[in-house]
């Protein structure tokens, strides 16, 4: 039989080559999707099920088929009872490269029928930001929302530094870290009185080129008063 360590070595492989888009991969993980969703078989393998669901959702072109993939799991999310499973899918729904869904998406994430509250934070910090059209995305859905974010869960300051890290810590341009600053300079108001803290201590972390190395830990900062 083959063993632990060689197992995870193989499922390894197949990640790093799905990811890669090496053709083979793709086409199998594709197949076995397609089964899964016509209703050919009933489950996935649980340990490619991760690598199969980024795969089929992270195709580009975005197709009329990659929407329907997208569609599908959506649903699947929504009527799931594991907790587990949900990760899963809700990390794989923030591949897609269409930005109208990618909306659509975070906005559902504030609907309390389809996504609970407590779960919103995370799926808006570290499902749709992990692509560059899904950071752009994140970054004009948070500030456009803000106001009825904050508004709603001020006592989530944990919640809060996932989301808000997670959407700013990949951006590499001096141009969107002044922007950044400039949002945020008025912002800690909005997080509550008890949890008002002013930026000053925090000037350092926000500097200068390469500044926007250190937006996460400068958003840290100002939740906690201190950069020591």
């Amino acid at each position: 039989p083959v063993g632990f360590q060689d197992r995870m070595k193989v499922i390894l492989s197949i990640n790093l080559a799905c990811g890669y888009g090496v053709e083979r991969c793709v086409t199998t993980a594709t197949s076995l999707f397609n089964k899964y969703k016509n209703g050919e078989i009933t489950e996935l393998p649980a340990e490619l099920k991760t690598t199969i669901f980024n795969t089929v959702l992270s195709v580009t072109p975005v197709t009329d088929e990659v929407k329907e993939n997208w569609e599908f799991l959506w649903e699947k999310f929504l009527n799931s009872q594991q907790a587990t499973e949900k990760v899963v899918i809700y990390y794989a729904l923030g591949l897609i490269r269409d930005e109208e869904t990618l909306l659509r998406f975070a906005r559902d994430c504030l609907d309390e029928t389809k996504v609970r509250q407590g779960d919103a934070l995370y799926i808006l910090g570290t499902s749709i930001p992990r692509t560059k059209i899904g950071r752009e995305v994140s970054w004009r859905f948070m500030k456009e929302n803000w106001a009825s974010m904050t508004e709603e869960s001020t006592e989530n300051l944990f919640g809060f530094d996932v989301y808000v890290s997670g959407v700013l810590e990949d951006f590499s341009d001096e141009a969107t870290l002044a922007e950044i600053r400039e949002f945020f300079s008025d912002k800690m108001d909005t997080l509550g009185s008890g949890q008002r803290h002013t930026m000053e201590p925090c000037s350092p972390l926000w500097g200068t080129s390469p500044g926007w190395r250190n937006i996460g830990p400068a958003w840290r900062c100002m939740l906690t008063g201190s950069w020591v």
